[in-house]
C-alpha cells in the first residue's frame, strides 16, 4: 500500500505513539533520505512508512 502524506511540521513520531515506523523522508526537489530520530519533518515533506495496514491507514488519516 502507498499513500502520499503531507506531513505536519515537527519531530517524526515514534513507533509507541502510531505503531507505525517512518522509514525516510522525500522533500520537494531532492532525494528520499532515511529517517533518524533527529529528522525534522517540513512542511510539504513525503512520508515513506511502515506498519499494519489499518495503523497506516490511521496516521495517513491524521496527517
Amino acid at each position: 500500500m502507498v499513500n502520499r502524506v503531507t506531513a505536519p511540521q515537527g519531530l517524526i513520531p515514534g513507533r509507541s505513539k502510531y505503531g507505525i515506523t517512518v522509514v525516510g523522508v522525500k522533500r520537494p526537489q531532492t532525494d528520499f533520505t532515511y529517517a533518524t530520530p533527529e529528522t525534522v519533518i517540513e512542511r510539504g515533506d513525503l512520508l515513506i512508512v511502515s506498519g499494519p495496514t489499518k495503523l497506516v491507514e490511521k496516521f495517513a488519516a491524521i496527517a
